[in-house]
């Protein structure tokens, strides 16, 4: 930061003090001045980007920013590393006949499916693999323009699966952020099809919603007294549009929740709050807290919405099972300190993915993607065949 901003104020005035001194042809003191120009230029823009940075802490050093941080991390289990996690090009161990693991290890017997009454929504092919679609949430009110994107894995459309229910991972952008980011920079559903090819993965059905349906307006997932009723939109309407729009799984054994960032800060809090709904989520570089939106409601209302002094003070039944991915490197190490105090009030219920270099970036979180959909595998419903 030092650096930059000497050379930003060093830049414009080494040229006023070099403009005249300039020697030679016209064409030759036409260029070096605009060369000079353009260093000046070329230093504020550095500057700027410093500053961002460091205010978003974005990338903690040269290796980060070119993508080289190094393993993607170990997950932490009862304060050990964890020992069977699936990893890409495992084969998943089945699951129990006729059963579904629920949760931290709780088996639940499957039940029939029973689709939510209502219309299926219409959904659009969006790219080359994805479906997009506009709704609003008839409980919230809430929705907006492509605000949910669907990607269906090869095998919900195989014979052999035909009369199967499939897991759903709903996932969550950073803020601010768009679904997009999870089918186009995150690249999540390109992930999910090699693993499941290499049987790392079950074949999930992904959802990727906004998280932020009132525009300029972060209100870390949360139903706000007399305003944006953003949990019930996530949680009930869209979840419900999606049991009733496609052949997925109506038990809580079979949702999962994904996100990074506020995104992350989302998954782990809806998981919470929701365990009726929900089985397991993954938050990656998230805090454990919600921000000054929610504060200014007061303390009680903003405990409520944390997911720290949820997990100490109503620990959430039916049991949930949530990884908190964080790099040592993120916030000067606060993120990883939020997410071992998540593990530290439930270590029954929270695994920590340690992950030494990398900051809070993309490149970081797509480098966890193997570890947390092999994770979700182990603590979701698995897909069978069902001809």
């Amino acid at each position: 930061m030092v650096t930059a901003i000497f050379l930003a104020v060093a830049g414009p005035v080494g040229t006023y003090l070099l403009w005249n001194r300039v020697r030679g042809p016209q064409p030759v003191r036409a260029v070096s001045r605009l060369a000079m120009i353009g260093v000046s230029q070329v230093m504020a823009i550095l500057l700027f980007g410093v500053v961002v940075n460091n205010y978003y802490g974005l990338y903690a050093s040269w290796d980060d920013l070119l993508g080289e941080t190094g393993p993607p991390g170990v997950i932490i289990h009862g304060n050990s590393v964890a020992a069977g996690t699936p990893a890409p090009g495992s084969e998943l161990p089945p699951g129990p006949g006729g059963d579904a693991q629920g949760g931290r290890g709780a088996v639940v017997p499957l039940v029939p499916r029973v689709r939510p009454p209502g219309p299926a929504q219409k959904f659009d092919k969006y790219g080359e693999d994805s479906l997009v679609t506009s709704f609003t949430g008839p409980k919230s009110g809430l929705g907006g323009q492509n605000d949910v994107m669907v990607w269906l894995p090869p095998q919900y459309n195989d014979p052999a699966y035909a009369n199967t229910d499939f897991p759903v991972v709903m996932l969550f952008p950073g803020y601010p952020g768009s679904p997009q980011t999870w089918f186009g920079n995150m690249a999540g559903q390109k992930e999910l099809a090699k693993l499941v090819q290499q049987k790392a993965s079950t074949p999930f059905v992904l959802a990727a919603v906004n998280i932020s349906p009132i525009k300029g307006v972060n209100t870390d997932c949360t139903d706000i007294p007399n305003g944006a009723q953003v949990a019930t939109y996530i949680a009930e309407d869209v979840r419900t549009m999606l049991q009733r729009t496609f052949r997925v799984t109506t038990d809580r054994t079979g949702w999962g929740m994904m996100g990074y960032s506020e995104g992350g800060l989302c998954a782990g809090k809806l998981l919470v709050q929701y365990p009726q709904y929900f089985g397991a989520a993954v938050q990656m570089s998230a805090d454990v807290r919600p921000g000054g939106y929610v504060s200014k409601y007061g303390l009680d209302f903003a405990n409520r919405n944390s997911t720290l002094w949820m997990l100490k003070n109503h620990k959430p039944n039916p049991p949930v099972a949530l990884l908190a991915a964080a790099s040592a490197e993120d916030a000067g190490g606060s993120v990883l300190t939020d997410a071992l105090s998540l593990h530290d009030a439930a270590p029954e219920l929270v695994d920590v993915l340690k992950k030494d270099y990398g900051s809070h970036n993309t490149e970081v979180w797509k480098q966890w993607l193997p570890q947390a959909y092999g994770w979700l595998s182990a603590h979701l419903d698995p897909v069978k065949p069902q001809s």
